[in-house]
């Protein structure tokens, strides 16, 4: 009795080259003589876009289909299906399969060792290949890695008479590395990685601007001091090698000691990481909420909400579906250049940098109209 032959299906993603979808099919070839031994294998092969202007394969898909596929892949295979072509194997299947695949003359040459690691998820990241998608965020790129030589800091910030510690400085770098990984988490997929760190840089963007916003040395040096003194509170110990520091920054400010002590008193339970701004809100406990209402864009808690719900509370409907609709991916790839363009205005930018975000705030309309 003839053994049943077992069918197996790949697709190559619109984005993917020669060398990553062979690659692919190799891994999906050595598996499956691994779980299967010897038992006849039928290929089948979908293949997204990699169309030119004629409507015929590019050369990637040509080279994949014709001289990896029909020449090397079908020797191991009863059949392979390409949407090009189909051919039987007329030989015996060969089921004695080389350890690893070699690709020579590959146009990219570089160190892959991290790429294999990569786990791809193609539910995730088919949105960012649409074509009005990926041109968006090729735009979007190449202006990050614009912005990303910009290390140049507000003078007037960052000068000893408003911010001696240069805090805001230092605040601004950790929004630059935020904003760079917060674009690759999404470019990649980990969208539930990119609303956390969306969520994240919301609140810096509130907080910032506040500081910018009341122009004020000692509320700035009030931040600084207030977030090392919760560190002596999650240490639990009154003799945490943190106050040493506190009383060392103290007199390097000019600030006495005792009331920043109070002021921040790390064992009193209605202090909390935004006690440095009772004063300036004139709310006994400072909430986030209160942080947004009193900067005048009290929308963006509606939108820290939404991500905080998407990320880890209860809501039914992010849990069931969070993926499934194209708008849903969307309103993350919103959320994000909304609150990167805001948080990158917070500080000094050129006009010609401005101008590129005006553009790409068009193109993110663009977007909105046909996505969501």
């Amino acid at each position: 009795m003839e053994e049943k032959a077992i069918a197996l299906y790949h697709r190559i993603m619109k984005r993917e080259n020669f060398e990553t979808a062979a690659t692919d099919l190799f891994h999906l070839l050595v598996n499956a003589q691994k779980k299967d031994p010897n038992v006849p294998r039928i290929l089948y092969v979908d293949i997204d876009g990699h169309r030119n202007k004629a409507g015929g394969f590019d050369r990637d898909m040509l080279e994949l289909q014709k001289e990896f596929g029909i020449d090397f892949l079908l020797q191991f295979f009863q059949e392979v299906h390409f949407p090009l072509i189909s051919v039987k194997n007329t030989r015996e299947q060969n089921n004695d399969i080389p350890p690893e695949l070699v690709i020579g003359n590959a146009e990219n040459e570089k160190d892959q060792s991290l790429d294999e690691l990569y786990i791809e998820n193609y539910a995730n990241t088919e949105f960012m290949s649409e074509d009005n998608v990926y041109d968006y965020l090729k735009r979007f790129s190449s202006f990050l890695k614009d912005y990303n030589q910009w290390n140049e800091c507000n003078e007037n910030e960052g000068s000893s008479e408003t911010d001696k510690l240069h805090l805001l400085n230092m605040w601004h770098e950790h929004l630059k590395d935020m904003i760079m990984e917060l674009f690759n988490n999404f470019l990649y997929g980990n969208l539930l990685s990119a609303a956390a760190m969306t969520r994240t840089l919301i609140e810096c963007y509130v907080y910032i601007s506040i500081l910018i916003k009341e122009q004020d040395p000692k509320l700035i040096e009030d931040w600084y001091l207030c977030g090392l003194m919760m560190k002596v509170k999650e240490a639990k110990n009154r003799k945490s090698p943190v106050l040493g520091m506190v009383k060392q920054l103290c007199k390097v400010l000019n600030r006495d000691f005792s009331e920043i002590q109070k002021k921040f008193d790390a064992n009193d339970r209605n202090k909390n990481e935004n006690s440095w701004l009772c004063d300036v809100i004139g709310e006994k406990r400072v909430t986030f909420r209160k942080a947004c209402e009193y900067l005048g864009e009290p929308q963006v808690y509606g939108d820290f909400q939404q991500l905080c719900s998407f990320v880890h509370g209860q809501d039914v409907q992010t849990k069931m579906m969070p993926f499934v609709f194209y708008s849903s991916i969307y309103t993350k790839l919103y959320l994000m250049s909304t609150y990167i363009f805001k948080s990158i205005r917070l500080f000094p930018i050129d006009d010609t940098m401005e101008q590129e975000i005006q553009s790409l705030e068009l193109g993110d309309q663009i977007l909105n109209d046909r996505w969501e």
